[in-house]
């Protein structure tokens, strides 16, 4: 009986250990739970956050790495909108300093138009003193000549004078020619002011000046005779005038 006793004393240390191991798992196996319990719900928790702020945050616009509100973009524009105000001031300043240009200039041209100012020159007629005119300058538009009976330009104005009468030059210049012509007789040529060339025909066959002389308006060059191409007219001066180089109305000299 002593024998068994022994042994049986000798087994409970065993069976106590196993115990304290046992629950010592079961402590580390609830513990390892709870712990992962916690960290599950830890996660979930966060993750809810991370996706509902990137769908809520506008696109492409952060404040130090957090995206920014419609609040944020509303106070981000309103300075963007007072620049211009800013700039209207600087803009109205050069408006005020180009007036001051443009009444010096308005003031200049003033000055040459009283330099340029000169009385017209003043021409005289080449026979009598307002003598009649028997036939216009036609320019471009042919006329019947009674000479020649045909239709014809008319290359300059007649004035009615006598055969005799005294002609004239009517502005100041110089004898350029003097020459004999089929049609239009003797024929003195002058070169007046402004590029005014007078060709004085159908004068006598004596002439008052030579070629080369100088004239004064008014001074007596010649005397008037026949113009052969006209000669069935009444007698006239026939009086043809250029200006640098194209023929024109005489009559325009004296108006």
């Amino acid at each position: 009986m002593s024998s068994l006793h022994f042994k049986s004393e000798n087994q409970s240390p065993k069976k106590n250990n196993k115990g304290f191991y046992v629950a010592l798992g079961v402590c580390l196996v609830a513990v390892g739970v709870a712990a992962w319990t916690t960290y599950d719900s830890v996660v979930k928790y966060a993750n809810p956050q991370d996706t509902s702020s990137y769908s809520t945050s506008p696109t492409g616009r952060t404040q130090s790495g957090v995206y920014a509100s419609s609040k944020a973009e509303e106070a981000s524009s309103q300075p963007q909108a007072s620049a211009p105000q800013s700039a209207a001031p600087s803009s109205s300043k050069p408006a005020a300093s180009s007036q001051a240009p443009d009444k010096t200039a308005s003031s200049k041209p003033e000055q040459p138009a009283k330099q340029t100012a000169a009385k017209p020159a003043s021409y005289v007629y080449p026979v009598g003193e307002t003598p009649k005119v028997t036939k216009n300058y036609s320019g471009d538009n042919p006329i019947f000549s009674d000479t020649m009976q045909d239709w014809r330009v008319h290359s300059g104005t007649d004035f009615e004078a006598k055969i005799g009468d005294p002609v004239k030059a009517i502005d100041s210049g110089k004898v350029k020619d003097l020459y004999a012509d089929g049609n239009l007789g003797n024929v003195a040529v002058i070169e007046h002011s402004d590029g005014i060339t007078a060709y004085y025909c159908g004068l006598g066959d004596t002439f008052l000046v030579k070629k080369g002389d100088e004239v004064d308006a008014g001074q007596k060059i010649g005397s008037v005779n026949v113009v052969p191409i006209e000669s069935v007219e009444k007698p006239h001066l026939h009086l043809e005038i250029k200006k640098s180089g194209k023929l024109i109305d005489p009559i325009t000299l004296f108006k």
